[in-house]
């Protein structure tokens, strides 16, 4: 209960930081804020997915690397795919298929047949993306990603308000 108490605190302090950050740029140049409600903002992936409800993705920023999405299936497959990429994780991925599951449908499996919006991450490995923004980021890192022990902490969402 105390390491999970941590980890949102840890998750809350980013959260905070992320948006002070952010006011602080407006405040101290604020000719360079053309339109408040146009300007993109980022979080990172390890937040709390409640804030990502209502949001519109248009990054993902792995360190440096830019990754432009359209939507949180995207999210979904671009964090996926560079999980994928590294061979041990790879087999840990496919080791989940047909394995983690919610109520109704599982999260990875090994053909698409069976799932109502499967996203392609690799042949044979297939990922379940018929959910909402908070759902499928909680999915993502709670139900896959600790279990491949990929580390997401640096990898950000750009969203546009």
């Amino acid at each position: 209960m105390i390491e999970e108490l941590e980890k949102i605190r840890n998750s809350l302090r980013g959260e905070i930081n992320t948006t002070i950050d952010r006011l602080i740029k407006e405040l101290e140049n604020p000719s360079s804020v053309k339109d408040a409600t146009n300007a993109e903002y980022d979080f990172p992936l390890s937040a709390n997915p409640a804030i990502f409800i209502g949001k519109k993705p248009v990054a993902v920023l792995f360190g440096e690397e830019r990754v432009a999405v359209k939507s949180w299936r995207e999210v979904y497959s671009a964090v996926l795919s560079r999980c994928n990429e590294d061979l041990a994780n790879h087999e840990r991925l496919m080791y989940l298929r047909n394995k983690t599951a919610g109520k109704v449908r599982v999260f990875l499996s090994d053909r698409p047949d069976s799932m109502r919006s499967p996203a392609k991450i690799d042949e044979g490995l297939f990922g379940e993306t018929h959910y909402g923004s908070q759902t499928l980021i909680h999915i993502l890192c709670k139900r896959i990603l600790d279990y491949t022990a990929f580390d997401y902490r640096n990898i950000k969402i750009v969203l546009k308000p």
